[in-house]
């Protein structure tokens, strides 16, 4: 019998050992990043002892590293309540990737309570911005929006102001490398954000003087001591401006805000945070509203992999109507964007809406494209210079328009001389008599030469068409 004990121990020490071994070669490989290597090792372990405390937090530490929060809850939630002091941070950690920001603010305050009875007072500090960004993002999921968000893109990162479509009232966005900057409807203004020696990206503007920009000022939107501001968009008021901040007490990343223009001090006020679902635990920005047609668009890399972004297409509310959800994950639903249907209501007929916008602001681009109008055929008609294909159609045509600026000028010459020879006495009408006959006949003249230029133009240019089978 004592030598079956005997046995017995020396067996269960050896396994002991063996895994013992194994989670310090997990814990070994969780510190050099490579969490999905670490896994299997402490799923092997939990699976050896279920109710090992810390066995239970380093695998739920391992799955929340490797993308996988909801499963790392259940371990995590385990390893907390057995006073593990990390796992109330990996517990945290998790609970605001899933969106539970009061529990993950408790999670936070209890793993500030636990460092400070370890006489960790430097590092419990450290948590209250953690605890203060979770209480932010509770009170901000709370009053989550409802807004109808219409349509959704998919883009890469670099081509991303693709799904932006704007009127030409609202401005324009431009980029310039990794630049993004607004132009006012007047193209005489700017607002675009440039990095600074410390980092951080600043806002400013600047005004176009004799086609050179210049009185370039910085917008002061920021008590940051590294402001990180981006991504400016300005109301057709010339005074309200959406931004991107990684500061001013972001939830994650670029958070959106808003803030207007003082004129009595000429200063902007201080930014005011905008809620969910626009802002959210990853990187938002690019807050665009086109005022005409009533539509809004934003971008987010939520969900996203890397170097992708999501542009939301939404209709802008004129007041801020909080979403009323029967449970917290209908709620967090609308809060991420889980679906854009979930936003939607019922008998709304959104793709006539968005069809529409996008017509009118594609006939306002082709209204602004056409430099003149000019018939070929029947089936033919262009705007362009551009249009031609014919060199020498082109040089006739520039001829026709040179001859119609010759007959604008004299018609106004000639107006002038007959409202003159209209009211004077009739030493003066003897005088401008032979000069307003002279300049009819030049006007003859000209409309010969310009319908002949025209015709020309035409003739040269279908018939090239014809001949190139175009």
């Amino acid at each position: 019998m004592r030598y079956f004990v005997c046995v017995f121990v020396t067996f269960s020490l050896a396994v002991t050992s063996l895994y013992a071994q194994s989670v310090n070669d997990g814990k070994a490989l969780y510190q050099e990043g490579k969490y999905a290597e670490a896994l299997p090792i402490f799923e092997k372990a939990i699976k050896s002892s279920p109710r090992n405390a810390s066995y239970n937090h380093w695998y739920g530490t391992c799955l929340l590293e490797t993308g996988q929060p909801e499963k790392a809850k259940e371990y995590l939630v385990f390893a907390a309540g057995r006073k593990i002091t990390e796992a109330y941070h990996s517990l945290a950690r998790t609970l605001y990737l899933l969106y539970e920001f009061e529990e993950s603010a408790t999670a936070y305050t209890q793993y500030k309570e636990a460092l400070t009875k370890d006489k960790k007072t430097a590092q419990a500090e450290e948590v209250v911005p953690l605890i203060q960004r979770a209480e932010r993002a509770a009170r901000m999921l709370s009053r989550c929006e409802n807004i109808q968000i219409i349509d959704s893109m998919i883009l890469d990162k670099r081509t991303f102001l693709d799904a932006y479509s704007l009127s030409a009232e609202s401005g324009s966005l431009e980029k310039n490398g990794d630049q993004v900057i607004y132009l006012n409807p007047l193209k005489d203004k700017r607002f675009y954000a440039e990095k600074g020696e410390d980092g951080g990206y600043r806002i400013f503007s600047e005004i176009k003087l004799q086609d050179k920009w210049s009185d370039k000022k910085e917008l002061d939107l920021s008590d940051d001591s590294i402001p990180n501001n981006n991504y400016p968009f300005v109301l057709q008021d010339g005074m309200t401006v959406y931004f991107a901040s990684t500061g001013n007490n972001s939830i994650g990343g670029y958070d959106l805000f808003i803030t207007r223009y003082n004129i009595n001090n000429d200063t902007y006020l201080s930014p005011n945070q905008m809620g969910m679902p626009f802002n959210s635990i990853a990187n938002d920005y690019m807050m665009a509203i086109d005022e005409i047609n009533n539509l809004g668009y934003f971008a987010t890399d939520r969900f996203m992999p890397e170097n992708k972004v999501v542009v939301y297409t939404f209709i802008p509310n004129e007041e801020i109507i909080p979403i009323h959800a029967n449970s917290d994950e209908e709620l967090i639903s609308r809060a991420k964007i889980t679906s854009i249907r979930d936003s939607w209501k019922l008998g709304s007929d959104y793709q006539a809406h968005l069809t529409q916008a996008r017509k009118n602001i594609q006939e306002e681009q082709n209204k602004a494209a056409r430099d003149f109008f000019f018939v070929i055929n029947d089936n033919i008609i262009y705007y362009t210079l551009n249009d031609f294909e014919n060199d020498a159609a082109k040089q006739s045509f520039l001829k026709f328009q040179q001859l119609n600026a010759a007959m604008r000028d004299l018609e106004i010459e000639l107006d002038s001389q007959r409202k003159e020879y209209a009211g004077g006495n009739n030493t003066k009408k003897q005088s401008l008599r032979s000069s307003i006959l002279s300049n009819e006949s030049r006007m003859e003249k000209l409309v010969v030469q310009q319908e002949e230029a025209a015709m020309n133009a035409r003739n040269l240019e279908i018939k090239y068409l014809r001949t190139s089978n175009k």
